[in-house]
C-alpha cells in the first residue's frame, strides 16, 4: 500500500487527502473573504462571522482557526459578547474514511479525535466563561454609573436645601419661616396709622367746636 501524501495548509499537515483538499479550498475562500472584508467595520464583520458560523462554511482546522481569529477580534471590540456566535465543532468533521487507513492509523486518529474533542470542549468552556465575565463587567459599569448619578443628585439636593434656608433668612418677602413676624409688623403699622388718624380727627373736631 502506498503512503498517503501529506497536504500542508496554513501550518496544518493533513494526512487524509480528502480533508487536505477541503482545507485548500477553505484557504482559497478565506483569502477571497479577506479581500472583501474590513475589520474596521465591526457591524459588518459580526454579521459575516455569524453567517459563516451558522452556515457551517468551514469543516477543517484551517477554517476553524480563521473563525477563531475573527471571534477574538470581536471579543476585544465594543461588540456585545452575547451576540457573538460560538464556533460549533461536530464530531462528524473529525471522522475519516476507514478504507484510507490501516488499523494502526485508525487507532491513532481515534486518539487524536478524542484529544481534539476535549480541546474543543475546553475552548467552548473558556468562551462561555469569557462571556459571563464580560456581562459581569458590563453590569458593574452600569451600577457604577447609577451610583455616581445618585451621589450627584444627593449633592444637588443638599445644596438646594441650603440655598433655600439662606434665602429664607435673608429675604424681605414673607416666607414660611418669617411670615408670622411680617404680619405682626404690618398689624402694628396699621394700628399706629389708625391712632394717628384718630388724633388728627380729634384735633379738627376741637378746632371746629372752638369756631
Amino acid at each position: 500500500m502506498e503512503d498517503n501524501k501529506v497536504i500542508t495548509v496554513n501550518g496544518f499537515a493533513f494526512e487524509n487527502p480528502t480533508t487536505g483538499s477541503e482545507a485548500l479550498k477553505e484557504q482559497e475562500a478565506i483569502e477571497y473573504v479577506n479581500k472583501q472584508l474590513s475589520f474596521d467595520d465591526t457591524k459588518s464583520l459580526l454579521a459575516l462571522y455569524n453567517q459563516m458560523v451558522t452556515r457551517r462554511m468551514f469543516h477543517t482546522e484551517v477554517g476553524f482557526s480563521y473563525l477563531k481569529s475573527i471571534q477574538d477580534y470581536l471579543m476585544k471590540s465594543d461588540v456585545d459578547p452575547a451576540v457573538i456566535e460560538s464556533i460549533p465543532i461536530s464530531s462528524a468533521q473529525e471522522e475519516v474514511d476507514s478504507n484510507s487507513y490501516d488499523k494502526d492509523s485508525s487507532e491513532k486518529k481515534e486518539e487524536s479525535s478524542k484529544e481534539k474533542r476535549n480541546s474543543n470542549n475546553r475552548y467552548n468552556d473558556d468562551i462561555k466563561a469569557k462571556n459571563r465575565e464580560r456581562k459581569l463587567i458590563s453590569k458593574n459599569k452600569r451600577l457604577m454609573k447609577l451610583s455616581v448619578s445618585f451621589i450627584v443628585i444627593s449633592i444637588v439636593l443638599v445644596i438646594t436645601i441650603g440655598a433655600m434656608f439662606v434665602i429664607a433668612n435673608t429675604s424681605n418677602n414673607p416666607t414660611i419661616l418669617n411670615y408670622e413676624e411680617v404680619l405682626q409688623n404690618k398689624y402694628a403699622s396699621w394700628e399706629q396709622d389708625l391712632q394717628k388718624r384718630e388724633a388728627d380727627l380729634e384735633k379738627k373736631e376741637k378746632l371746629l367746636k372752638i369756631k
